[in-house]
């Protein structure tokens, strides 16, 4: 019977002991927290939104066609349902993500525990690793007290998001010792900072709004969604997900901007009729009454503040300008974005050990035997259910593939 150690009893390393047990091999998971899945308790606000319903390599930093996208694919949504479904685990879709019908990320976590439990998947918590050893054609792990050996190791530590949760990077040193290259890390899923003026104005304002990422002039992607403001910058899953397209960009000191469009269900083309019509009805009143009823409150007195648009100033057709040019704004209001909220407030990791150095079945190219799956490698994807989604596909072919 062959012998598996696998490194971290987060998602990929509870779906490769899984499927490594299923397969009939020995298995051991290493945990240096005191329960498995700690992290994955705190998914999706404690919903834990496991999968999608549209998966495919858009939604990943790896290219279209790559061993990883394979990787991915091997497990389909379906699949990932069915997987869950046959822990006794039902789901519930709701705009393309799928979570547990009882909406509590423990579901999840439970059914995966007690599923190694039965088995007979040997899970060691509160273990910590000194290092990793080669014996001849045997791995070594050495623990705070012991040593053991196995065929071969997966390495699920995860990546450097949420330390609190035990995702310090550790896993990285391991990977270095054994002579894999691993990639500058970024924290990514993430709030951004702004140096704007007078955010403590709109902070804790939420609202629907089309967001671009700006990197030195050029857009390089967008989202719509719930934007939230705050007294240090802007949060919010459409922000989560420019946060991919930026955490680098910005520690590389590149000038980085967010667009909002807080009005976007008004195209700028129809911008100029719709202050005509809009000035009859709000003859006379004071400008700041004209946007109500388009943004919320605060923001409106935060934009007429920013626009230093005067107190006085009166909703006329001689004003007609400078009405068009506070909608205009709207549309494109911009935040100039200087830092993010780092790993502590981070979902996911970008970078890690690299691709190219790990073959189509997650197994070391240098070193037969050693196998790795989710964060910890040079993976990561938006907001949705992709980084669960890539964590149970890499966990499954790594763990059916060290078997072998």
């Amino acid at each position: 019977m062959k012998t598996i150690a696998i490194i971290g009893a987060g998602p990929a390393g509870m779906s490769a002991a899984i499927a490594a047990a299923r397969k009939g091999a020995k298995v051991t998971v290493f945990e240096r927290n005191e329960i498995a899945g700690k992290k994955l308790l705190l998914t999706g606000n404690g919903k834990c939104n496991f999968t999608n319903v549209d998966m495919h390599a858009d939604f990943f930093s790896f290219e279209e066609g790559s061993h990883a996208e394979l990787v991915m694919e091997t497990m389909s949504t379906k699949a990932v349902c069915d997987f869950f479904a046959d822990m006794g685990v039902l789901s519930t879709e709701r705009k393309g993500c799928f979570y547990p019908f009882t909406g509590q990320s423990q579901t999840i976590q439970s059914a995966l525990v007690k599923t190694m439990e039965r088995l007979g998947v040997k899970l060691m918590t509160n273990t910590c690793i000194g290092e990793i050893t080669r014996n001849n054609d045997q791995f070594v792990v050495h623990t705070d007290n012991k040593m053991m050996n196995f065929d071969a190791v997966i390495l699920a530590c995860g990546g450097k998001a949420a330390p609190k949760t035990g995702s310090d990077g550790f896993g990285y040193r391991l990977a270095r010792g054994f002579g894999h290259t691993v990639s500058r890390t970024y924290p990514v899923l993430v709030q951004l900072q702004s140096d704007a003026s007078n955010l403590k104005m709109v902070a804790g304002v939420r609202c629907y709004a089309n967001v671009s990422a700006w990197v030195n002039g050029v857009k390089v992607a967008s989202d719509y969604g719930e934007l939230q403001m705050t007294d240090y910058g802007l949060s919010g899953i459409p922000v989560f997900h420019l946060s991919r397209f930026l955490s680098k960009e910005i520690e590389e000191g590149m000038h980085c901007e967010i667009s909002v469009d807080f009005i976007p269900q008004i195209s700028k083309a129809a911008l100029n009729e719709f202050v005509s019509e809009r000035i009859k009805t709000f003859y006379g009143e004071p400008v700041k009454t004209f946007p109500e009823g388009l943004v919320h409150s605060k923001l409106v007195e935060y934009m007429i503040k920013e626009q230093k648009i005067e107190a006085s100033a009166m909703v006329l057709p001689e004003n007609k300008d400078m009405l068009i040019n506070l909608l205009e704004e709207m549309k494109d209001w911009r935040f100039l974005i200087t830092g993010h909220k780092g790993f502590e407030n981070a979902q996911v990791t970008k970078g890690g050990v690299l691709l190219e150095e790990i073959d189509e079945n997650m197994q070391s190219k240098l070193i037969k035997g050693l196998y790795f799956a989710g964060e910890m490698v040079d993976v990561d994807a938006d907001c949705g259910g992709y980084n669960l989604h890539w964590a149970w596909a890499s966990g499954k072919k790594a763990g059916e593939e060290a078997t072998k």
